[in-house]
């Protein structure tokens, strides 16, 4: 028998804030977190605006975890501590007589920081990286700096912070990671293996080498316009993705063990599925072969029917390639249904996390099933003939979700889908 796995607990630190009712309401609203560039010099960047944290929820994060942040320092691993205890919160599991030391986790993260002035400092007068001297003095490296903060390093300290003993894991498998993250928490669950974890993501690469990456690879918006309408996901003039950053976290429970605690319960999580393109790594395949077997494979586990789908959060980056692709897999899974399916992609307002994007979406999508309401693409103000979908632009729509369907598609062409249904629905 496989074990039915529900959803109890939600946390976030978005561009749009560090609440769930914040980030919930201003989503709705379709207001924007894409902002300035806070670096020195980013107005002579070709790359001037991201979802960054505002200065001031920062700030309260620091506040939040003054031994973390003064022993750590990097940002992505204080927001997972953020998002997770609000998650925890959420769920009712923080300061009461509930025992949470066999909770697990399942978590994503991106690629720590190179740090620039890491590299100056120990490259020589040749122009070569002196690698004697570094070795007598990597004391001196910068505290954000990948070497000292390996990808494992939020999930290690969440369960350090929480006391939390059960199975812990890290996916690094690019933009799909924080999905992939919550599929495997699922599978873990319904197999049995644990009656509570945490999964989801964290990721912060708006630094200077995390921004010139994704400008080499030509899939970053370049654009004067303000920064609130660079991100155009489905819109004839969408140049490309916005990096965001930020945390997302979920509290995945075996449905008994919930309900005799008297959790309260936001939905089910029914299926997940996922695939390889095995084409290219920077580009997905143009019939979008790979997010199509995704999505038919989390409808399978989640035994649904595509017609029993109501809404879709799209993956949805802006990119030229990335939003034909889904919109083309999307319409060969389901059909003439998916003329009636709303579909919205949460990143036209928070920018694209990378590994963590997946965390606030799902939190986003898991929100719409319960409440029955669908934040808005913003900025999808000249529609591309080829884009006939319903793609909900600019303004919130209410509307009953039985299921929901959340995609990621990231890099090297990793693909996965989560399926929320409203509990009770058999």
């Amino acid at each position: 028998m496989k074990k039915r796995v529900v959803i109890t607990g939600l946390g976030l630190a978005t561009p749009l804030g560090l609440g769930l009712e914040e980030n919930w309401q201003r989503a709705l609203a379709g207001e924007s977190g894409i902002r300035h560039i806070a670096y020195p010099w980013a107005d002579k960047s070709l790359i001037r605006a991201a979802g960054e944290l505002k200065e001031s929820d920062y700030k309260r994060i620091l506040e939040e975890f003054p031994e973390e942040a003064e022993a750590e320092g990097e940002r992505r691993t204080l927001f997972a501590l953020w998002a997770a205890k609000s998650a925890l919160n959420d769920a009712g599991l923080l300061n009461n007589d509930v025992s949470i030391k066999d909770c697990g986790i399942i978590f994503a993260a991106g690629l720590g920081i190179n740090r620039l002035e890491d590299i100056q400092i120990w490259t020589g007068t040749d122009g070569k990286f002196d690698y004697e001297k570094f070795g007598r003095e990597c004391s001196m490296l910068h505290r954000e700096s990948a070497m000292r903060n390996n990808s494992s390093r939020p999930s290690s300290l969440i369960a350090k912070r929480f006391g939390l003993h059960g199975p812990n894991s890290t996916i690094t498998s690019a933009c799909a990671a924080a999905t992939q993250a919550i599929g495997i928490g699922f599978r873990t669950i319904r197999r049995g293996e644990a009656d509570i974890l945490i999964a989801g993501g964290a990721d912060s690469m708006i630094n200077p080498l995390g921004l010139i990456t994704f400008l080499l690879l030509k899939a970053a918006a370049i654009s004067s316009e303000p920064p609130e309408e660079i991100c155009r996901p489905f819109d004839r003039k969408r140049a490309g993705l916005v990096m965001g950053e930020g945390a997302g976290i979920v509290v995945l429970e075996e449905e008994s063990h919930a309900v005799k605690r008297g959790a309260r319960i936001y939905g089910e999580l029914a299926g997940y599925g996922t695939s390889m393109d095995a084409y290219q790594v920077t580009a997905p395949h143009p019939d979008g072969r790979g997010a199509e077997q995704s999505m038919r494979a989390a409808l399978k586990d989640a035994d649904l029917n595509p017609d029993e789908v109501d809404y879709i959060n799209a993956h949805g980056t802006g990119t030229k390639l990335n939003d034909a692709a889904e919109t083309l897999a999307i319409k060969k899974v389901f059909k003439d249904h998916a003329y009636n399916i709303p579909i919205s992609s949460s990143k036209s307002m928070i920018g694209h996390l990378i590994a963590a994007a997946g965390g606030p979406e799902f939190v986003y999508t898991a929100l719409s099933v319960n409440r029955d309401e669908i934040h808005p693409t913003i900025n999808l103000t000249n529609p591309d003939p080829k884009f006939d979908l319903d793609y909900v632009p600019n303004i919130k729509r209410i509307k009953t979700v039985r299921a929901a369907l959340s995609n990621s598609f990231g890099f090297g062409g990793q693909n996965a889908t989560v399926v929320v249904k409203k509990y009770g629905i058999i």
